[in-house]
């Protein structure tokens, strides 16, 4: 579960160490990547999905993950989330190689999707969705309605949401159905959470909820990547927008050294003055 970060001021030097000549202060230590993929490659009968794709995520950053329909988003997500085992390269967790066999194998590790489908149900609550399949129990191994409660108000509270647990999900609008599915998500403790086209369903209104949510999680040090074609989000939300074009890694930069219409290039498989792929390799 996100949990928030204290911080302190820092005391001002005593008088008498203010002459002192400044000592070299140690430079800060490189981040290091949450997950990776290194040189991945995924094969289906008849063609290659992935060719030797690579990609890494880091603590409190949003990666815009683009590329036309049938450029391997979706196989990506699918390898990193455990649906598909990679036919070759590596998946890396904390520069350590790991096997998921499955999506709960990558859930362990706390990586998540929300997908546009994903399923919640009205009839239940909003606790009930949230912790659907892993609801707390107590000592008799009887569901501990008052937990799951208390955990499901902790989670909504650190996300911002303003939504009673115990409300019927049928009682809710579409974006706070959504703002659901993500406190769904984190309720495994996540670490990765992959949107697929978050705000495609929701009104202009409520767009800047969602949006305001991805800056929550990257304050919590949570790692996110968004699928999206819109450049209102991607431009808004994200840090950094990487490219795949037919299965490979076309093109990736900060959002801070690229631009709008490059990147609807990058979607189309065409480059404008960003040339090659800026991926900085996983040993």
């Amino acid at each position: 579960m996100l949990t928030r970060r204290s911080h302190c001021l820092r005391r001002a030097p005593p008088l008498q160490q203010l002459d002192r000549p400044m000592q070299p202060q140690p430079k800060a230590a490189a981040q290091s990547a949450i997950l990776s993929l290194d040189a991945v490659t995924k094969d289906f009968p008849g063609v290659r999905a992935l060719s030797e794709v690579s990609l890494s995520l880091y603590p409190g950053k949003v990666t815009a993950l683009i590329g036309e329909n049938g450029a391997g988003k979706s196989t990506v997500v699918k390898i990193l989330t455990g649906i598909y085992q990679p036919d070759g390269g590596k998946i890396l967790v904390d520069g350590k190689p790991v096997h998921f066999a499955n999506a709960q194998a990558a859930a362990a590790h706390g990586i998540t999707a929300i997908h546009q489908e994903t399923v919640l149900f009205d009839e239940l609550s909003v606790a009930e969705n949230i912790f659907l399949g892993h609801a707390p129990r107590n000592r008799f191994g009887l569901l501990d309605t008052a937990a799951m409660v208390a955990k499901a108000r902790e989670i909504l509270t650190e996300i911002e949401a303003p939504i009673d647990p115990s409300t019927r999900l049928r009682d809710l609008s579409i974006a706070s159905k959504h703002l659901v599915a993500i406190a769904r998500a984190l309720s495994i403790d996540a670490r990765v959470v992959i949107m697929d086209e978050p705000t495609a369903a929701l009104a202009i209104k409520e767009v800047g909820k969602v949006l305001d949510l991805i800056n929550t999680l990257k304050s919590h040090g949570v790692s996110v990547i968004i699928i999206s074609h819109r450049m209102d989000d991607i431009f808004f939300a994200c840090d950094r927008v990487m490219a795949l074009y037919q299965g490979t890694n076309f093109a990736e930069a900060p959002l801070p050294q690229t631009n709008r219409n490059e990147v609807i290039g990058w979607i189309m498989g065409t480059k404008g003055h960003t040339e090659g792929f800026a991926h900085d390799k996983v040993n």
